[in-house]
């Protein structure tokens, strides 16, 4: 299928006055970093760089992989009536992504998973999707308020039989004046290409102009309308209860 997207302009420097991405919403301050609430103390995020045995098969990802904005993406409003979130934003593949592929790192405001550092109404939490940042030291991140392309990457219920990505765990580099080098590895969470399966039934991966779908679990929806009917939200309502029956 043939695409008429076209990629954002790649960014030589990556700084805090970057430039926002095409259709970015103006209300949610664009990330090109992760910001940090104040409960996430020095001694805290410091354990984001430790590496623990379970997370040695972490990818590890080159900066050049990194680029604010993402120039693998369009931020595209929704057009189809019979989608989940028609009228709201969708991710699309601006160029052919191959299996197992990088896509963006889910970016935003890292907090802790206490009640006083979580907002409740944030349909954009990594608490309460299937990707944590960290549930081993309780930190999360929230793109309600703030983020980059990531946040705008839908649910595959209703949309499709099943997601062509996935939220994976991985390691960044960043800025430290105690490392050899000035640099030190920190966790992130990030979006992948789906690998091909062993059956190679993905091989193909994501094609461009083809919309970029992860799972959010179905806890999220469950969730989600639980406090839709609580809030009376019907418009949550209808999308939680079509995200359930796909």
């Amino acid at each position: 299928m043939k695409s008429d997207l076209k990629a954002p302009q790649k960014e030589d420097a990556v700084t805090p006055q970057t430039i926002p991405p095409p259709n970015w919403p103006s209300d949610v301050t664009y990330l090109t970093d992760q910001t940090y609430s104040s409960a996430v103390d020095v001694e805290l995020r410091s354990k984001l760089s430790r590496s623990p045995s379970d997370n040695i098969s972490w990818i590890k990802l080159a900066s050049n992989l990194i680029i604010t904005p993402c120039p693998l993406v369009a931020i595209t409003t929704i057009a189809d009536e019979k989608h989940p979130a028609h009228g709201q934003r969708g991710l699309f593949a601006v160029q052919h992504l191959i299996p197992d592929s990088f896509v963006c790192l889910y970016l935003g405001h890292v907090h802790t998973n206490s009640m006083s550092d979580t907002d409740p109404h944030s349909d954009y939490d990594l608490t309460d999707l299937v990707a944590c940042l960290d549930r081993e030291i309780g930190l999360s991140v929230d793109a309600a308020k703030s983020g980059n392309e990531s946040r705008c990457a839908n649910d595959y219920r209703g949309v499709a039989e099943r997601p062509n990505a996935e939220f994976r765990d991985c390691f960044i580099q960043v800025p430290s004046v105690k490392r050899a080098g000035g640099l030190r590895w920190e966790r992130r969470v990030g979006i992948f290409v789906l690998s091909a399966g062993k059956a190679g039934k993905r091989k193909a991966g994501i094609k461009a102009g083809e919309e970029i779908l992860v799972s959010y679990g179905k806890g999220f929806w469950e969730g989600r309308k639980t406090i839709a009917t609580f809030r009376k939200d019907f418009e949550m309502l209808r999308i939680a209860e079509a995200a359930l029956e796909a």
